[in-house]
């Protein structure tokens, strides 16, 4: 598999240089079914000119569709990862790496050091809001408020993968066949929204319990990849 074109082509135009790209999404999970998209998550670097230049490099993020893609500014994805954000987190222990240069293997290297006991706090948030919709009968993320089978199996595999992070301070991609069996059942519609908010309940009060007592750092070395940060834009002096 190569970068898509559309990637290719926003690089180019924008003189941004690709640290990483990753194939995410159902496909990297293990969960796809007939028709799957193609989904991409990446980091790029911009010209250290444009980044210095009085209008700047662009956009910190740029996203599309068809196939589905999001690419965040180096910078930002540190900010994100910080914080938590589990597609982030994803994107650094994602072993279906689709593009990458030195910098996007120093910034897979360092990925321990995003990790920290508040990112388990934005797995618990996420997966409460779910529930909240499922409750109230928005369903997951569905068009016209329908319960949509697909979203609960990711609030069941968000969870699965909290537990594994506050268990054993690595995020989980690619899911257990055990688990992948599950996943398909829920998204296929085998398995009603009562049933998907009774597994996900025990599982989410389990992973709050986690919150308090696990094996991740106290805070993120921040001091390491801000230096990663300012080396990887200085690399691009000549970009």
């Amino acid at each position: 598999m190569v970068v898509p074109p559309q990637i290719e082509n926003i690089a180019a135009h924008h003189r941004l240089s690709l640290a990483l790209v990753v194939l995410s999404g159902s496909k990297a999970y293990g969960i796809e079914v007939e028709g799957s998209d193609d989904d991409f998550v990446g980091v790029f670097v911009p010209s250290l000119r444009d980044f210095l230049s009085v209008r700047g490099f662009g956009p910190e993020t740029h996203a599309g569709n068809d196939p589905d893609f999001t690419i965040h500014e180096i910078g930002k994805f540190c900010r994100l990862a910080f914080k938590g954000n589990p597609a982030i987190l994803e994107t650094l222990w994602n072993p279906h790496i689709v593009h990458s240069t030195g910098v996007g293997e120093m910034l897979v290297r360092l990925r321990g050091s995003f990790l920290h006991r508040g990112s388990l706090n934005v797995y618990v948030d996420y997966a409460e809001a779910q529930l909240k919709k499922m409750v109230k009968g928005k369903g997951l993320h569905a068009k016209g408020g329908a319960y949509n089978g697909k979203y609960g199996a990711h609030l069941i595999r968000l969870l699965h993968s909290g537990l594994d992070l506050a268990e054993t301070g690595e995020v989980t991609v690619r899911v257990p066949r055990k688990l992948a069996e599950v996943l398909l059942e829920i998204r296929a519609g085998n398995r009603t929204m009562e049933q998907v908010q009774a597994m996900a309940r025990p599982l989410l009060e389990r992973l709050k319990g986690l919150t308090r007592d696990n094996r991740l750092a106290a805070q993120p070395d921040e001091e390491k990849i801000n230096a990663f940060v300012i080396e990887a834009r200085r690399s691009q002096v000549d970009s």
